[in-house]
């Protein structure tokens, strides 16, 4: 459903797009510009949840009893971006595992994850006074199967959408420049894993007459 911004128009604006066409203008009306750019502005926002494991040291005396789901999530340094994992264990579709292991120069590794950083320590010489090891993996919760959300698989959060046509105003070489307001629509699965979208985007499009009618060129989304 497209929103509607209602305009004023003022005797003689030179500057209104329908006083445009009426004089002859070469600018697309309001409906011909929505048609044309709600075509091409459809698209589908993705998201994945990693499945990931992370092994690290930590001091002994290092306590993780007042840290939140977020905090661990913060912990995956192997993770460049991290919202949509946050946002994912704020929803409670995913949750982040912590498993704690002492540290043991002289025997294994407590877990695969952690071959690489136990290797380290005991290479640099540490003891079990000296450094513990602790992992952080990602679980999907029982809200995420019934939701349908698995890790590691691209999920359609959001669809873009075409709020409002605002104004269009002709252009040398007879293209029109068309401002416009857009937003990520969230869909179901979006909602299922707290993706939150952004406030409603400005862009400027440029459209040009053709023999089926006006075409966009260019988007003018950033």
């Amino acid at each position: 459903m497209f929103l509607t911004r209602r305009i004023n128009l003022l005797p003689f604006a030179a500057t209104s797009a329908l006083v445009a066409v009426a004089c002859g203008a070469n600018v697309p009306t309001k409906p011909e510009a929505i048609a044309a750019l709600a075509k091409v502005i459809d698209s589908t926002l993705t998201r994945t949840l990693p499945s990931l494991t992370y092994c690290m040291t930590a001091n002994p005396d290092f306590s993780f009893a007042n840290m939140g789901q977020v905090d661990f999530v913060e912990m995956f340094q192997n993770l460049k971006d991290k919202s949509a994992l946050s946002d994912a264990t704020t929803a409670g579709v995913v949750r982040v595992e912590l498993r704690e292991f002492r540290f043991d120069p002289a025997g294994r590794s407590p877990d695969p994850s952690c071959d690489g950083v136990h290797a380290q320590s005991k290479k640099s010489g540490y003891t079990s006074a000296q450094v513990r090891l602790a992992m952080v993996r990602t679980m999907l919760t029982p809200k995420a199967a019934a939701s349908g959300v698995q890790l590691d698989r691209p999920i359609n959060v959001a669809t873009c959408e075409l709020v409002d046509v605002a104004d269009a105003r002709p252009e040398r070489g007879g293209d029109a420049a068309v401002k416009y307001t857009w937003r990520w629509k969230p869909t179901k699965m979006g909602d299922a894993i707290g993706f939150t979208p952004s406030r409603p985007q400005e862009a400027t499009a440029r459209l040009r007459r053709s023999d089926g009618g006006w075409v966009v060129e260019s988007v003018g989304v950033k």
